[in-house]
């Protein structure tokens, strides 16, 4: 985005690119419907392999091949279990968002910057991956009345279908 700079303009990329927010909001509700014991261990896997992500996209900042499909079907995968309120178990939950944190950081590279305003975009772009999806994971454990609960896997849903058209559109 030209005129807010480089950290701010990685800071606002997981919400401006769509595949990265649907793959995030979807994960972030995943988390927080499973609760926090399953958060605390997803945060710092989450870190490790986004970091790795962004370090591979600093070395080769070209688009990553398939990362967009990648974090759709992770979103639509994400969204229909927490439409479903599916009991995703934990070893199954850890190389999803290891999975997850890669692609986003690996398709978050930038081109045609100098090395330090490449690593203030990159700093932005982990920063507004992690901050979204610890609020939108602390959101969705937050609810205790049925309609609340209700509401986190319509929304779920939601990511759910906006993914599957998005990809059908691929495929088209």
């Amino acid at each position: 985005m030209p005129g807010i700079g480089h950290f701010y303009g990685g800071l606002l990329h997981p919400v401006i690119v769509p595949s990265h927010l649907l793959a995030l909001v979807s994960l972030g509700l995943l988390l927080g419907q499973r609760g926090l014991l399953v958060m605390r261990t997803a945060y710092p896997c989450f870190l490790v392999a986004l970091l790795l992500g962004l370090a591979i996209a600093a070395l080769s900042p070209a688009t990553a091949f398939g990362a967009e499909t990648s974090l759709l079907a992770i979103a639509c995968a994400c969204g229909i279990a927490v439409a479903l309120r599916f009991s995703v178990h934990t070893m199954l939950l850890a190389p999803l968002v290891i999975l997850t944190a890669m692609t986003l950081g690996a398709d978050s590279g930038v081109s045609d910057l100098d090395r330090r305003e490449t690593f203030g975009a990159m700093l932005g772009a982990g920063l507004g991956a992690c901050v979204l999806l610890i609020v939108v994971a602390g959101l969705a454990e937050m609810p205790r009345r049925e309609w609340q609960r209700v509401l986190v896997r319509v929304i779920g849903s939601w990511c759910a279908a906006s993914a599957l058209l998005v990809l059908a559109l691929e495929l088209r």
